[in-house]
């Protein structure tokens, strides 16, 4: 990588000055990847699809010489000053989705190199003790990918946070009621001054390799400057519209489709918002959608053979189908479908038994619809690590946010209770402890080997987290020897950003691979009724078998409350049976399918003896 040496100005350099030197960079120079640090005076920027009206507090930025001016990058409007660091980087990745978090964790090094414990947060932020000091974007140039960051050093924090309107949503979305509660600067943490830094980035990201930009160069970048800087650039980006629709996705940012309807028939669409673009939204996303049908049937066909999460990051259709038409309708439950409640003494004496240990359970967190079927039968999934999960899986009905540290008793009170209900076969699993350094590996570590030593001839079935794709800490359970292993691929690959909140598909078929190769029964499950495809259920079963895992389930997902994904279909016993002999045919050794299977549903049955 080369350190861009940009000609010395007598006069300031406004802002499009160096996005102009993005876009000639990306365009001219491509034998090696280029990297620069610049700073301007108090401006306000733009993502590429925001409205002004809706982000900037114009009155404020006249009365205080504030400027104001757009990127082609999406995401959102943010503040800068010479107080403030913009780093803008130009790669020859051709997966800027792909490269964007790599290239925000180098970013976070920089800091931690001088000793600032910074860290990654959501989809674009480095955070430090909590407060954002730091925001990424990026966009595509032809073959090229270019990514700049911009970095709070000593920020006039009032301009920032007065200079933008910032929706009270948004802010909620990150448990502050301001914008200075929000952010900080990095100043406050070094004994050095801005251009130090600068200095020490400038070497941790390129060493001593330049390229100084020469008068030719400098003449082409004052072309795409003048553009740039044109009030047609700045400020011709408000759509016509006939309707507005709006929402904000968590991971996708806060979208608006302005619409322009005639007859019902979309006569023009545009997005605007804080979003990332990762693809070429007019041809890709834009154009299919022009005199269709305002309808879901409709936009869907139409956009059939577009990867909408490939055009906008973090955007499924069926998110972008909920933008346009809100909840699909209600899929009634069928009569078939029922679930037997039960009345025997061993549910309450089971549960009691629970109780008394201070125990969670999967049965209830999950509210599976088999829990008193098993309880009647003393069995249970216990679950480990308390009772609140780092994650927020959009099917998922267990408690998420900010746990509780562990609880170090534990592992013997699950051993006890095992022993208490006379398990012959125990299975255990977790919430998601992404807030723990070892994802909470020791703890189950700890568990496995307590209930072993308390009851010997228990076999032990784990339903394992993904321990954030960790080879070493999935194995040093592993090593702990559980009779099964298992850890659920959920849905298929299409369906898994907008199910899973943190989880991967590969990432998931890499922890059973691992399984598999470390010599225990692998074991998976995903759900149905969410939209997927047979032939993408079949997909997802030769992913699985090419893992080594022959253990497999397969169930109706139930939405557990409103706020949960919606049921696009309840799927009949006959299909269940079906899905059931293909995966035999396919290879799988076990397989429980049926519309109340869940994972962990007759554990016991394909164990062998």
């Amino acid at each position: 990588m080369k350190y861009l040496i940009l000609p010395k100005s007598e006069e300031p350099r406004q802002l499009p000055f160096y996005f102009a030197v993005e876009e000639y960079v990306a365009r001219t120079y491509t034998d090696d990847d280029y990297f620069f640090i610049w700073q301007v005076e108090p401006t306000v920027m733009l993502g590429r699809n925001q409205l002004i009206e809706n982000e900037v507090n114009t009155g404020y930025c006249q009365e205080h010489g504030v400027h104001i001016f757009r990127r082609k990058s999406g995401g959102g409007c943010i503040y800068a000053d010479l107080g403030c660091m913009q780093f803008s980087y130009v790669s020859d990745a051709a997966n800027v989705s792909e490269i964007f978090p790599r290239y925000m964790e180098t970013v976070a090094d920089v800091l931690r190199s001088v000793g600032i414990n910074a860290e990654r947060s959501g989809r674009n932020d480095i955070l430090v003790d909590g407060r954002k000091v730091a925001g990424s974007a990026y966009y595509r140039i032809g073959k090229r990918s270019v990514l700049h960051n911009s970095l709070l050093f000593s920020t006039t924090l009032d301009h920032l946070s007065q200079a933008l309107n910032v929706p009270k949503e948004k802010l909620q979305s990150k448990g502050v009621a301001s914008v200075k509660q929000r952010v900080n600067n990095i100043a406050d943490y070094l004994s050095i001054s801005i251009d130090e830094f600068i200095s020490h980035a400038r070497r941790y990201f390129c060493g001593d390799n330049v390229r100084i930009l020469t008068p030719h160069d400098m003449g082409q970048i004052a072309e795409i400057e003048r553009y740039l800087a044109s009030p047609e650039f700045v400020y011709g980006k408000n759509p016509r519209y006939e309707t507005v629709r709006k929402m904000r996705f968590a991971d996708a940012g806060t979208i608006e489709a302005y619409i322009e309807l005639k007859n019902n028939t979309i006569v023009n669409i545009n997005f605007v918002g804080d979003y990332f673009l990762s693809g070429d939204i007019d041809t890709e996303l834009i154009a299919p959608l022009r005199n269709q049908p305002f309808t879901r049937e409709a936009v869907t066909e139409a956009l059939r053979n577009t990867d909408v999460p490939s055009v906008v990051r973090g955007l499924t259709i069926d998110r972008l189908l909920r933008l346009l038409f809100g909840r699909p309708p209600h899929v009634m439950k069928p009569d078939w479908l029922k679930i037997k409640l039960g009345g025997k003494r061993t549910v309450s004496e089971t549960a009691g038994i629970l109780n008394q240990h201070q125990l969670n359970t999967i049965c209830a967190s999950g509210l599976c619809p088999n829990r008193n079927e098993c309880w009647a039968a003393r069995t249970a999934t216990l679950m480990i690590g308390g009772e609140v999960c780092t994650r927020n899986c959009r099917f998922c009905n267990t408690l998420s946010g900010h746990p509780k540290p562990l609880n170090p008793e534990e592992p013997q009170q699950v051993a006890a209770t095992v022993k208490e209900l006379g398990l012959r076969y125990a299975v255990i699993t977790s919430v998601d402890r992404d807030d723990l350094p070892d994802y909470g590996a020791d703890h189950w570590v700890k568990t496995i080997e307590a209930i072993g030593k308390v009851n010997p001839d228990t076999r032990i079935e784990v339903l394992l987290p993904d321990f954030m794709g960790r080879a070493d800490l999935l194995k040093r359970v592993l090593d702990t020897r559980p009779f099964v292993a298992g850890h659920n691929i959920e849905t298929v690959r299409r369906l898994t950003p907008s199910v899973r909140s943190v989880a991967e598909y590969d990432r998931s078929l890499e922890v059973l691979r691992i399984i598999a190769n470390h010599g225990i029964s692998a074991k998976t499950g995903f759900m149905v009724g969410l939209g997927e495809t047979d032939a993408e259920i079949e997909q997802t079963m030769d992913d699985i078998l090419a893992t080594g895992c022959r253990r497999l389930t397969i169930g109706q997902y139930l939405q557990p409350t409103s706020r949960h994904l919606p049921v696009r279909a309840y799927i009949h016993p006959d299909k269940f049976r079906e899905y059931r002999d293909i995966a035999l045919a396919k290879g799988f050794e076990h397989v429980e399918s049926g519309p109340l299977v869940r994972s962990s549903y007759h554990a016991e049955r394909g164990a062998g003896k």
